[in-house]
């Protein structure tokens, strides 16, 4: 007998289900699909080029916050293809789900990026806040960035002379020349332009330390800058650079234009509104009394402002008709006033310019307060107009000078600014500065902070400079150009002040007078490198063989 045979074994627990029971459950899960057969193969991969496509066409959606900052999944079907948006821009470990504390204020994956051009990997660092400083510490960067300045301005100066041939006049060798095989012998004239424009953000930075503390504009400060920031120009302008180093041309307009910016903006707060002010407020006065003057004279018949009353005009007879010509009788011997006999009756030139029209509200050519408030909403008569636009006021010469000045910082700014935002902008930030575009794009910081980042720091936040017309945004500019010129001397072994000619003591100067007049057995700075890092001529572009212009920035 089988084992399942016997009745004493217990039945199974499987349930029997009937036909019913199972229509039933069949019609809660609601109509089936045609099954697959089962001779199909199995689904290939997602990455996988000859994936079957799919029957319905999506529009591609940027992806989310979420997504770009999780993990990428290591699986064995992963392959090496390369993704087409930018890799994120912070490279901290993140789990699967997990969501960054502090997003990036702008995506990279959203920026529109020419071909070719890859975004850092890396976001700034931010750095925490160290609140205001107080006068004693923006007292000690303008003295450190000051002396860096001047010897960064030195360097430039001299290794600038030094990369002429021998046989020219300009040329004036080195004490110690760099080794033959340095980046700083081969790239001697563009090290030399690093070195100047690194100098002038120095500078710029310095002042503006000084300002920024005791919140003033000292413009004979900023006067001292601006031969040596023409200087700097000079050597840029006068060589062929490429597109990165056009961007340096446009730093340089940048840091004019906003000079010019701050000097405006302080100067008509705290001076030319003042003076303004009492001038408006004194010439008020006096057109208030002037036009009392002219309403008087007009009440008493002085039409003329008091030079007299004007002796009244006869009035010219009517002219005579043809038809009161002809024969008198019944017809014509009245006059008539018809189009095609008598011409018009033209009044007197006096009496028309009695009759001038009154000037109408909206329609002075006075306006604002010095308009008296009798005169807001009622015409003005002509001549009570005409008395008021005669008043005039007495300027000092010191008040004459302040506005001209005024005025060619304006056109100076106008200028600069338009010159430095067609070689310096996001775009070619992006292009050729990709890591300081990043720290920039990617930024907490606020356009007041302009005193939180450390200007040696090449990882931290940074910020575009915003309006300058607000008189704010210079030390942004030299912050910016800090990182320009770090970002962009990688390349050629640039090291800032680390890397300067030293200057030589007045002892040494004076005990080796025939080092700077060295003739033809001297060393001599190849003239061969790249396109745009070489003078050209003996005087490269109009230069003049004596750097006065150099010169007049104290060392």
């Amino acid at each position: 007998m089988r084992p399942s045979d016997n009745p004493s074994r217990p039945r199974s627990s499987r349930r029997t289900w009937t036909r019913d029971q199972l229509l039933k459950g069949l019609e809660i899960i609601g109509p089936l699909h045609t099954p697959l057969p089962p001779t199909l193969p199995p689904s290939p991969p997602v990455s996988r080029s000859n994936s079957p496509a799919p029957t319905i066409k999506r529009k591609y959606d940027a992806p989310s916050e979420h997504e770009r900052f999780k993990r990428p999944r290591t699986t064995s079907d992963q392959t090496n293809d390369t993704p087409l948006r930018p890799p994120p821009t912070r490279i901290e470990p993140c789990e699967d789900g997990e969501v960054r504390e502090e997003p990036p204020v702008a995506s990279s994956s959203r920026i529109p990026v020419a071909p070719g051009i890859a975004i850092p990997n890396a976001v700034p660092i931010r750095r925490p806040r160290r609140g205001k400083m107080d006068a004693q510490h923006h007292d000690g960067l303008h003295d450190k960035y000051h002396q860096a300045g001047r010897l960064l301005k030195y360097s430039g100066d001299s290794r600038f002379w030094s990369t002429f041939a021998v046989t020219k006049k300009e040329y004036k060798p080195l004490a110690n020349p760099p080794p033959p095989n340095s980046m700083y012998h081969k790239y001697g004239g563009l090290i030399a332009r690093l070195e100047l424009v690194d100098a002038l953000v120095c500078f710029t930075y310095a002042i503006w330390n000084r300002d920024y503390s005791r919140k003033i504009c000292y413009r004979n400060s900023w006067s001292t800058i601006e031969a040596f920031l023409a200087w700097c120009k000079q050597k840029w302008l006068s060589e062929e650079v490429i597109d990165a180093e056009r961007s340096f041309i446009g730093l340089i307009y940048m840091i004019e234009g906003f000079i010019h910016v701050r000097k405006i903006a302080y100067f008509a707060r705290m001076q030319i509104d003042r003076d303004v002010t009492k001038l408006y407020e004194e010439a008020k006065v006096n057109i208030d009394q002037t036009a009392a003057k002219a309403e008087q004279s007009q009440l008493s018949g002085n039409l003329n402002l008091g030079l007299g009353p004007q002796k009244p005009q006869a009035t010219l007879s009517m002219l005579p008709s043809p038809e009161s010509i002809a024969p008198v009788n019944s017809a014509n011997s009245t006059p008539t006033t018809r189009d095609e006999g008598t011409p018009p009756n033209f009044p007197p030139a006096g009496f028309a310019a009695q009759k001038r029209a009154p000037h109408l509200p909206g329609q002075q050519l006075i306006h604002g307060r010095l308009l008296p408030q009798r005169y807001k909403d009622v015409p003005i008569p002509a001549d009570t107009m005409d008395a008021m636009l005669s008043v005039t006021s007495t300027v000092s010469l010191s008040f004459l000078q302040n506005i001209k000045d005024h005025t060619n910082d304006t056109l100076a700014a106008a200028h600069c600014l338009r010159e430095a935002q067609t070689t310096l902008n996001l775009t070619t930030l992006v292009r050729f500065f990709p890591t300081t575009f990043a720290r920039v794009i990617n930024t907490t910081l606020l356009p007041t902070e302009e005193h939180e980042p450390d200007i040696e720091d090449e990882e931290g936040e940074l910020y575009w400079p915003g309006q300058g017309i607000t008189g704010e945004g210079l030390g942004w500019v030299c912050l910016l150009g800090k990182a320009m010129i770090k970002e962009f001397g990688k390349a050629y072994g640039y090291r800032g002040v680390d890397g300067v000619v030293p200057k030589p003591n007045p002892e040494e100067a004076g005990s080796k007078p025939s080092l700077m007049a060295s003739g033809p057995h001297q060393h001599q700075r190849p003239g061969s490198t790249p396109s745009g890092h070489t003078p050209h001529g003996s005087t490269p572009h109009g230069y003049s063989s004596q750097p006065s212009s150099s010169s007049a920035f104290p060392r």
